[in-house]
């Protein structure tokens, strides 16, 4: 399936697809771009078929549902079918993990996000390549009661349930000789710089997944979505070095995505901004200002070696 001289992978979260007039914000005044979403999905998915990709990943927030939006319910379930079937068109494999956005709007479970997406409850999938393994990890997966005292909201916050820590562990420990890159929506590591924190924009139960991190010594890269920012920064995982990196939104500033290039020693990661200046400038220059979710400069290219 990938070529063992290089794999490109396409990864993208936070498209928050809804075709409706209502302008949302969200913190610090940042202008959400739901309006347009239709222009911005259509330009996404151009830009992923060009730019030659072996695989495309979505890590969550797909749409708008849960708390917060008010989205109507039968907008939710369309919006997720027409999102599916738009992604498929791009005859690429194709892979979805959950956000707290794609429950039902008044709170709920993931079942028929995980139904669409081939998942089972609350656990994730392992795509196989030649340089590296990847992981990607189900921070959906609440109990019940975590669900319903969440209502009429999503939780926001993060959870890994004991079934998908034990098939993380699993994972690490047969990568034998492999470097692991793991996937989560919500973030197990706080993002860089002096920007406030929220306990929501967390995996509430992080410690025990950077407990098995740390065991196992061979994740080099943990990529999250879930803040809206693009954020780089290394952080020692026991006695290695890892790569904590936070996607930008592609509903906000800077409407961005990242393109993974896999080589035998390392992983380039490449900031991706959807063509659209006046969609970027619109959000950008909202509220207290925006530009900053755009990440340093020298984020722009960030080269992770495997060794």
């Amino acid at each position: 399936m990938f070529s063992d001289q290089q794999v490109r992978i396409g990864l993208c979260a936070d498209t928050h697809f809804w075709p409706t007039n209502t302008l949302y914000c969200g913190s610090n005044g940042s202008l959400q771009l739901q309006p347009w979403s239709e222009q911005l999905l259509t330009v996404l998915l151009t830009e992923l078929a060009k730019a030659q990709l072996d695989c495309v990943i979505h890590m969550g927030d797909i749409t708008c549902g849960g708390g917060v939006y008010g989205m109507p319910e039968n907008d939710f379930y369309t919006a997720l079918d027409q999102t599916k079937a738009k992604y498929q068109k791009l005859a690429l494999p194709f892979y979805a993990l959950p956000g707290n956005h794609d429950c039902p709007p008044g709170g709920g479970n993931w079942s028929y996000f995980e139904k669409l997406w081939n998942l089972e409850p609350g656990m994730g999938t392992t795509i196989e390549t030649p340089m590296a393994r990847l992981v990607l990890l189900n921070t959906q997966g609440h109990s019940p009661q975590q669900l319903e005292t969440a209502k009429p909201t999503d939780p926001v916050y993060g959870w890994v349930n004991e079934a998908e820590l034990a098939r993380l562990e699993t994972m690490l420990a047969t990568a034998a000789s492999r470097p692991v890159l793991l996937f989560t929506h919500q973030l197990l590591h706080r993002w860089s710089g002096d920007k406030a924190w929220q306990d929501f924009y967390g995996v509430r139960n992080a410690d025990a997944v950077l407990k098995i991190l740390e065991q196992y010594g061979n994740v080099r890269a943990v990529f999250q979505a879930h803040a809206h920012r693009y954020d780089a920064q290394v952080s020692m995982l026991g006695r290695k070095p890892c790569h904590f990196i936070v996607l930008p939104a592609l509903i906000e500033y800077p409407l961005g995505w990242l393109r993974l290039e896999l080589d035998p020693d390392c992983v380039k990661v490449a900031l991706q901004r959807l063509p659209l200046p006046d969609l970027a400038s619109l959000a950008g220059y909202s509220g207290e200002g925006q530009l900053w979710r755009a990440g340093k400069p020298e984020w722009a290219n960030i080269r992770i070696a495997f060794t």
